[in-house]
């Protein structure tokens, strides 16, 4: 799952660096803030001690990001880029939750 997570990390930063030079300095900035956010994540899945705490900060990045995206194409109606990443986004969240739901089950 962290390899997910940073391969997801990384999409982000080069999405951010892809909108930059189309001339968005928003997407330069959300998309290298949220990239190196998602990598320390995946960085923390990495360290047994804060396996946890990353996993459950994954979630919540890649939420605000489905959501983020979502809204996107709801407001934009083109696919390309917010519904593709829109989608990405959602395949990570529940890949995320099933295996928050494998290795940390309710007691």
């Amino acid at each position: 799952m962290r390899y997910i997570v940073g391969l997801y990390g990384l999409l982000m930063l080069v999405g951010g660096l892809i909108g930059h030079a189309q001339g968005s300095t928003a997407s330069l900035i959300s998309g290298g803030i949220f990239g190196i956010l998602l990598l320390i994540a995946a960085g923390c899945m990495f360290k047994k001690s804060l396996y946890v705490k990353g996993t459950y900060f994954a979630l919540i990045l890649t939420l605000l990001l489905d959501a983020f995206f979502t809204y996107r194409f709801l407001t934009t109606m083109k696919f390309m880029p917010p519904g593709l990443l829109s989608l990405i986004s959602l395949g990570v969240l529940l890949l995320l939750v099933l295996h928050i739901r494998q290795k940390f089950p309710a007691k």
